[in-house]
């Protein structure tokens, strides 16, 4: 379509009793040599059709979790279970049903997951459709009437006294006994160890600074005097300038791969079984309970936001029950 005759025909009109003839052919005139250099389309008034394709509704999830401060790890696990998700059903997000949930979950089950894993899908199904229903791409959460999978009780056991010294033993350079000490410490995730600097550590105040916690949250924490002095030897034998806390062998930031590659080794020597970064952090909150520090102030610590959160680290054994009801009711 002639665009261009278009609006030279629609300015002629507007100009007509506004101007005399031969003015208006002058400025007719002037503008058609002007329009030379320029393409003109008409401007589109249609409705622009929102693109609800999953593959678009994944990625603006994704992108809506990392402004949340989500790490790469949690959107990672999401942006896997929906595409997942999509896969098995075969049909648009906007057109799934409870009874598809159903079925995805009976498939998952199918594939001989854990109780505890079909109900970590189930939780992050819910949570996709209801960022959907908030977003208001669906009309309501079609999760909602599908029940919580009962998962068994498990009982995260912290480290006891033996098993840590055992862990220390089995240390055979300084760098591990550092790292064992640090973590029992500090109660820092490991991930948050591997981003950590040399500057973050306070060797006067005995201070950590937490940079780069769980959702992009700062805070702080400490280290005890043998962990500062582990430290303290390890970083002397360091002739490397990089500001990483803690570096692997090739002397970059270590990973979170090498942390549990060290604790493997020093567990394998200790004779003590599932050896994790997390048991250490769980390690750490119960030590504090159990010489009586509030469980407000340990939360602080660990950087919980729920002191819900923080009672599920907090092991009490039956004596530990008893020497308290006795001290108390004395």
């Amino acid at each position: 379509m002639d665009y261009r005759g278009k609006f030279l025909q629609s300015l002629e009109r507007e100009l007509v009793g506004m101007m005399n003839q031969s003015t208006r052919e002058s400025v007719m005139n002037a503008v058609t040599r002007v329009l030379r250099e320029y393409e003109i389309s008409e401007r589109c008034t249609e409705l622009t059709v929102m693109d609800d394709s999953n593959e678009k509704l994944i990625a603006r999830y994704c992108a809506c979790l990392l402004v949340d401060g989500r790490s790469e790890g949690t959107i990672h696990q999401y942006r896997r279970e929906i595409e997942r998700l999509a896969e098995v059903i075969g049909k648009p997000f906007t057109e799934m049903g409870v009874y598809d949930i159903r079925y995805y979950l009976g498939i998952e089950k199918q594939r001989g997951v854990s109780n505890v894993t079909l109900e970590n899908s189930r939780m992050k199904v819910s949570i996709f459709f209801q960022w959907l229903t908030d977003e208001e791409i669906i009309p309501k959460n079609i999760c909602k009437t599908v029940s919580r999978i009962k998962t068994p009780k498990e009982v995260r056991k912290p480290f006891t006294d033996v098993e840590a010294d055992a862990l220390r033993g089995g240390c055979r350079s300084v760098k591990e006994r550092a790292l064992v000490e640090f973590l029992l410490a500090t109660g820092v995730r490991v991930n948050e160890l591997c981003t950590m600097d040399r500057t973050d550590v306070d060797f006067t105040t005995m201070t950590v600074y937490v940079r780069h916690g769980k959702g992009s949250k700062e805070r702080i924490t400490y280290v005890n005097n043998v962990g500062r002095e582990y430290l303290a030897k390890y970083l002397a034998t360091r002739t490397d300038s990089d500001p990483a806390l803690f570096i692997n062998y090739r002397k970059n930031r270590i990973s979170t791969g090498g942390v549990r590659a060290i604790l493997n080794k020093v567990a394998e020597r200790a004779g003590v079984l599932d050896v994790y970064p997390h048991r250490f952090r769980r390690t750490f909150a119960t030590g504090l309970a159990s010489r009586g520090m509030p469980i407000q102030e340990i939360s602080k610590l660990l950087g919980h936001e729920k002191i819900a959160t923080t009672q599920t680290y907090v092991a009490v054994d039956g004596a530990q029950v008893h020497a308290s009801y006795q001290r108390f009711i004395a």
